[in-house]
């Protein structure tokens, strides 16, 4: 049977990876806001827009590796719940 604490911590593991989540979408949210702020004004500064799309490049690349992170955080977040909760059913 699961308990109290083990259910707590479940419900803990889970509003972590949730806001994980959350936060992730914001994050990727501000990079495509950004996008157009980022390309006019180095287009506006007279940069080539290669030297513009390369920049925005890296920005997407450091973005996206955050995303795999928060989403590799909820898979494990995922795991240990369900770790809670074979461990619980053996009970």
């Amino acid at each position: 049977m699961i308990d109290k604490a083990q259910m707590d911590m479940a419900k803990g593991l889970w509003e972590q990876a949730k806001a994980a989540a959350m936060q992730g979408h914001q994050a990727w949210d501000m990079v495509l806001q950004s996008q157009k702020t980022m390309l006019n004004s180095m287009r506006g500064l007279g940069a080539p827009y290669a030297m513009a799309a390369d920049q925005f490049e890296k920005l997407m690349q450091f973005q996206a590796e955050q995303y795999k992170a928060t989403l590799a955080q909820m898979e494990k977040m995922s795991e240990e719940y369900a770790k809670l909760l074979e461990k619980g059913m053996k009970r």
